[in-house]
């Protein structure tokens, strides 16, 4: 083995057997960190001590805190699935994600056993020969969908045991919402029709069940029952009604899924399900959980194994944002479960991952919702702090960047931000003043210089500088900081410098590059991380800052400059003669008398202005 074992470790492990199972790492304390399955249990755990193993999985990783292994025999594959679901959720392993799910589904159930069957909302799916429709995430939705039902269709409202005792018909029946079957008002083939018609509007069968009223409207209207045709029209324009704000359509062939959108940042999990049933999208969920594994596909594949082993409704198919090795087994216990065969798909293409790319999106979404702005910031700082190694959280981050065009109307900007946010008020610019040409290491070493002089001399009446300064740049401007704080005696925050992202294969590359001091290689800040999200900011602030004012700096020399040199023309004539002519070249061109047309323009200023250009010329 390339890793060492203890003697005892090593040959517990070579005598796991070569069969299905389960397998529970401990640590010293005989605390269980991790549970995994797998078909082979001697392989698979030897398999972590070996070069080249499964070094995607955080365990791996870890595998020096393990100090015990137990394992429990299964007599298949699909019994180690549901087995490592049960250990995960009874020892909640460090290493293994853990889906607390706290939602209780609710459904829309029929029971045709029951005499005059009428639909109610359940959380339970316990009655094997009833009709279940759903789930629905939200109880309000479920119930919203039932009023719809009972407003159109004359179904019984009250209990079974109400209805027995009952002698008269109730208001509901006086109303026309109930078909009064306590009172024997509607046959039982009559009730069994409208309980079809239920199924069908449930079933998202709502064009197919109008066609069959339209056909029962026509025909009661030819045989003279127009009270029947009349009632039959209103069920048809409520449904019709109802149909024009139900769920968004899927634009696929009528099936049930359920589609799966992934988010992860840092240590947490977004997971968004898409709940399709014939085609219409019913209803959405997220849940949010802590994940310490490394790979999407361990953490998404974990997560599903717990999702189904609870009480569920199985759909015809279940769309992945990523593929997991327990696909194949996952969809043959579903289809075990269901009676009926299940595709577990990894879509890469077409209409079906459109569907995946829209759950994705409800996920990114549920993750940007779930927490406060503060909460966000908070992770962020923390985040930036755990990947760069800084000795503080860098509550107060200030940043550089140098704007020039070959050298003219150089400026340097500065941007800072506390906690996470902007602090626009005590941003600074910088006109180059020392520097000739196109040097931006010296440019940098100028404004660092004249904005940390300020910041020592504060330090040493008792203020605090900033946890972190970032440069615009590579390691030339990182040089530059570090020696112009060493310089100063300024020795208690941090400094990095940010670099251009790099392309490979004709591509950008999606992770930010930050040197840091003691590194000689830049570090990575990955696009999936909160860090990512605030150093990026930071960095895009500090550019939109001195370009702004570079652009202003230049603007202004090249309306401004000529005209000044005028006596007796200040900003606010240049401005208005600009905006009266256009150009210089315009104003250059004027008589006396256009220049004098010009509001503000005395005689003695248009005939000076007219003498400046002219003598020029």
């Amino acid at each position: 083995m390339a890793i060492q074992t203890s003697e005892k470790l090593s040959k517990k492990i070579e005598s796991l057997p070569r069969r299905p199972g389960v397998y529970l790492m401990k640590d010293a304390r005989h605390e269980v960190i991790y549970v995994g399955k797998a078909k082979n249990l001697r392989a698979r755990v030897r398999s972590y001590y070996q070069e080249g193993g499964d070094d995607w999985r955080l365990i791996s990783k870890r595998i020096d805190r393990v100090a015990d292994v137990d394992a429990v025999v299964t007599a298949s594959e699909k019994e180690a699935l549901l087995l490592e679901s049960n250990f995960i959720k009874q020892f909640r392993p460090k290493y293994n994600v853990y889906f607390r799910d706290d939602k209780s589904f609710v459904s829309i159930k029929i029971d045709p056993s029951e005499p005059w069957p009428r639909p109610i909302v359940t959380r339970r799916l316990d009655a094997p020969k009833a009709l279940y429709f759903g789930p629905y995430a939200s109880a309000k939705a479920a119930r919203k969908t039932l009023r719809v039902l009972q407003d159109v269709f004359p179904l019984r409202k009250c209990s079974i045991r109400e209805c027995m005792e009952r002698s008269r018909p109730c208001l509901y029946a006086e109303m026309g919402k109930c078909a009064a079957p306590c009172c024997s008002d509607v046959s039982e083939v009559d009730y069994a029709r409208l309980i079809d018609q239920v199924v069908m509007f449930l079933k998202g069968k709502a064009e197919d069940l109008l066609d069959q009223l339209r056909r029962e409207m026509e025909a009661a209207s030819g045989g003279l029952e127009f009270e029947r045709a009349a009632r039959v029209r209103d069920r048809i324009r409520a449904i019709e009604t109802t149909l024009e704000s139900q769920h968004v359509a899927s634009s696929m062939e009528a099936v049930d899924r359920d589609i799966f959108g992934l988010c992860t940042l840092d240590r947490y999990v977004w997971v968004a399900v898409l709940f399709v049933r014939n085609g219409n999208i019913q209803d959405v969920a997220s849940y949010r959980f802590p994940a310490e594994l490394d790979s999407e596909e361990a953490i998404f594949g974990s997560f599903l194994n717990q999702f189904y082993s609870r009480n569920r409704f199985i759909p015809q198919e279940v769309l992945m944002p990523v593929e997991t090795e327990d696909a194949e087994l996952l969809a043959s216990w579903l289809a075990e479960k269901k009676g009926r065969k299940v595709r577990v798909l990894h879509p890469v293409r077409g209409a079906k991952r459109r569907l995946v790319e829209l759950a994705n999106g409800n996920a990114r979404q549920a993750e940007r919702a779930a927490s406060t702005d503060e909460e966000k910031r908070r992770l962020e700082m923390e985040s930036l702090q755990r990947i760069l190694g800084l000795s503080e959280l860098p509550r107060n981050i200030e940043c550089f960047d140098i704007s020039t065009l070959q050298g003219r109307e150089a400026v340097g900007s500065m941007v800072v931000f506390r906690h996470g946010k902007p602090d626009k008020s005590s941003y600074r610019h910088y006109k180059i003043r020392q520097v000739e040409g196109q040097d931006d290491f010296a440019m940098m070493r100028e404004v660092l210089t004249r904005r940390y002089s300020k910041v020592a001399d504060r330090a040493r009446k008792g203020a605090e500088p900033p946890e972190l300064v970032l440069v615009d740049g590579g390691k030339g401007q990182l040089g530059v900081a570090v020696g112009v704080l060493r310089e100063l005696g300024i020795d208690s925050c941090d400094a990095a410098a940010l670099a251009k992202a790099r392309s490979a294969g004709g591509r950008k590359l999606k992770a930010e590059r930050v040197f840091l001091p003691a590194k000689p290689e830049a570090i990575e800040v990955p696009e999936h991380t909160y860090g990512f999200r605030l150093v990026t900011r930071v960095r895009d602030e500090a550019h939109r800052f001195a370009i702004a004012y570079h652009r202003r700096l230049r603007r202004k020399a090249a309306l401004e400059s000529p005209l000044l040199e005028v006596r007796g023309v200040g900003r606010k004539t240049a401005r208005r003669l600009m905006a009266h002519f256009g150009s210089l070249n315009k104003i250059q061109g004027a008589t006396i008398a256009e220049l004098k047309a010009v509001e503000g323009i005395s005689d003695l200023l248009a005939e000076a202005i007219h003498a400046y250009y002219h003598r020029k010329a």
